[in-house]
């Protein structure tokens, strides 16, 4: 009877010990502040007011993806889409990249008003999580695009805005090589 006993505190003490390994390695790539692209640019990553500053000086676009950490379309984005070498390597010529939680407490700064997270949202019509905004160095938006993006087909959206395309064509036009 006391081996059993003795055998059961031995297992629970080996699942608790390999779930605070598992919590410890969560937490530490959860405040990774940089995305590894294989075969392209690490993405790092800014918090909103400190990216759109930086932006201005560099003469960027600014990337902000507005994720929750509950949402599963966000981590698939975060595995496939930042991590893919072109998107790094594309992210790191043309844009300075956000990430914003709008359930967190950040403050954005618009306009010179300090917005939470919610109210943000609500004045970029994000309604569903990924989302992705695109603004111009001088801090004005320029698009949002709506949910989970593959890799490819993100890759020449960021191209087509990167680049100034959508100033003289439209993305199917871009898309096709026409003029």
């Amino acid at each position: 009877m006391k081996l059993e006993w003795t055998t059961r505190v031995a297992s629970a003490t080996i699942v608790v010990g390999l779930l605070a390994v598992g919590l410890i390695g969560f937490l530490a790539s959860s405040n990774d502040t940089s995305t590894q692209s294989p075969g392209g640019e690490a993405i790092t990553w800014h918090s909103f007011d400190e990216g759109m500053a930086l932006a201005a000086k560099e003469n960027k676009k600014v990337l902000v993806d507005v994720y929750t950490d509950w949402c599963v379309w966000c981590k698939k984005m975060d595995k496939e889409v930042y991590t893919d070498g072109q998107i790094g390597r594309i992210i790191a010529k043309d844009f300075i990249a956000v990430k914003f939680n709008p359930e967190g407490q950040e403050l954005v700064t618009m306009n010179n008003e300090h917005l939470n997270g919610s109210l943000f949202t609500q004045a970029m019509g994000i309604s569903g999580y990924p989302s992705t905004l695109i603004f111009g160095a001088d801090g004005k938006p320029i698009t949002k695009i709506d949910g989970f993006q593959e890799a490819k087909e993100y890759a020449a959206l960021l191209t087509f805005i990167g680049e100034d395309h959508y100033k003289t064509k439209s993305f199917q036009q871009f898309k096709s090589g026409l003029n």
